[in-house]
């Protein structure tokens, strides 16, 4: 699971920074898969059932119990459901409940329903990402307060500011100009894209000389690939190396990030640390990751996308606020503090 995208994130992020604070009377070992992507000279047992399986279910157990471990962390809601009272579980969002008719199949929303409603409850103790995720896991599964712990992430390593000689290169490679409109992420329905593409579209109407847009993410909508390739001055990168993505950021104009749901919201915590303006929804999660460091809109309204996106075409002091504003905020998120307050958790626990 550590290649996932942004469960990705959260694992190498918190090992990293127990390899510097984990104190030396814990032990941890990870049940993982080969190529799970995590540096660092930690105890293994591999794992090769696939997730959400229901091999997983039988596999992750026996794991356990061979590690000989007190506690087990899931860093995803897919704990089994035999160890959930050994377990403490990050959950990163309530997406699969909030927007059902994107899951795949019934028998993936029969799981979902499942897991969040009968096996997460019964889990030693809770994870969470963001105030806002927390305030869904009380109000939707009502879940005690008491057994939730907010961690949220910090700003992935290589993401801070670059200079032009440093990520000109990485540009020309993409044949990207400098000055760009900036989407990261997945591409699906209630990441809010649609009606992005179609803000950008009025966009160039009302201003011809408008930046190009570019998005960065694999696509999950049907057809809406097509509607990116014909549309003028986009671009779109469905598997961007994530090494190259800090140049990425660097040479945009902004992030713009409409997003409808988010259990926190890594790619405006990137931009920021890059020194990158952002443009975000007002929904969900978001408010608290970018305070005052960015403009918020409604996401449902395309006067607002195409008015914001509008002033920082045309507003060079306010991108330059928002670059500094940005940093300041993004250096508020840091790994050591994730790691301590899961050490924290984990000590209470055992």
């Amino acid at each position: 699971m550590a290649q996932a995208s942004g469960i990705g994130t959260y694992i190498r992020g918190l090992l990293g920074a127990f390899s510097a604070c984990r104190p030396a009377s814990l032990t941890l070992t990870l049940i993982t898969g080969k190529d799970d992507g995590v540096d660092g000279d930690w105890t293994r047992i591999p794992l090769s059932a696939r997730f959400y399986s229901p091999s997983e279910q039988v596999a992750v157990p026996w794991a356990f119990r061979r590690s000989g471990a007190k506690l087990l962390h899931s860093p995803h809601y897919n704990l089994p459901v035999v160890l959930a009272s050994r377990c403490v579980v990050t959950v990163h969002d309530l997406i699969h409940l909030k927007f059902p008719q994107f899951l795949p199949s019934r028998l993936a929303w029969i799981y979902a329903q499942s897991v969040f409603r009968q096996w997460i409850p019964r889990a030693r103790a809770i994870l969470t990402v963001s105030e806002n995720t927390k305030k869904d896991l009380i109000e939707t599964l009502g879940i005690p307060e008491s057994k939730i712990t907010v961690t949220p992430p910090g700003v992935p390593d290589g993401f801070h500011p670059l200079a032009p000689a440093d990520y000109q290169p990485a540009l020309e490679s993409l044949k990207l100009p400098k000055g760009y409109f900036l989407y990261v992420g997945n591409l699906k329905e209630f990441k809010n894209v649609p009606r992005l593409l179609e803000a950008y579209r009025r966009l160039r109407q009302k201003k011809m000389y408008a930046p190009p847009m570019v998005f960065v993410g694999e696509n999950f909508i049907p057809g809406f690939d097509r509607e990116l390739e014909n549309t003028p001055y986009v671009r779109w990168f469905p598997d961007l190396d994530r090494g190259a993505l800090p140049a990425v950021y660097a040479g945009a104009l902004a992030l713009v990030f409409p997003s409808l749901y988010e259990g926190f919201g890594l790619p405006p915590l990137e931009a920021m640390a890059c020194g990158t303006p952002v443009i975000c929804s007002n929904r969900a999660s978001l408010p608290e990751v970018v305070g005052d460091a960015a403009l918020q809109v409604d996401p449902l309204s395309l006067d607002d996308l195409v008015n914001a996106m509008k002033r920082l075409c045309e507003d060079t002091a306010l991108a330059g606020v928002l670059s500094a504003k940005g940093l300041q905020r993004a250096a508020q998120f840091t790994w050591d503090t994730t790691a301590a307050k899961t050490l924290d958790v984990y000590r209470r626990c055992s």
